[in-house]
């Protein structure tokens, strides 16, 4: 994947927390631990929902908790976009 990929997902799945959560988007970075910030399994069931309909890949709900971390959540899905 290209830069402009893995920003195109930071910037998506930084967005889709940010709605869920109400967090500010420019606090949500790599460190950022998801339920610290309030995600919750509803919001985890919707965010992979909007990842597999824009990228085409399916991604277990359980990821979001499984990664801790927006760094990690990043990468995980960046792997999963790497592995179609």
């Amino acid at each position: 994947m290209t830069t402009a990929d893995r920003n195109d997902v930071m910037t998506f799945l930084r967005a889709e927390i940010a709605r869920r959560t109400l967090a500010p988007a420019d606090q949500i970075v790599g460190p950022t631990v998801l339920i610290d910030i309030g995600l919750q399994s509803v919001d985890a069931v919707m965010i992979c929902g909007e990842v597999e309909d824009r990228y085409g890949i399916e991604v277990e709900p359980s990821l979001m908790f499984e990664y801790r971390t927006f760094g990690e959540v990043v990468e995980a899905v960046m792997a999963l976009l790497t592995s179609r």
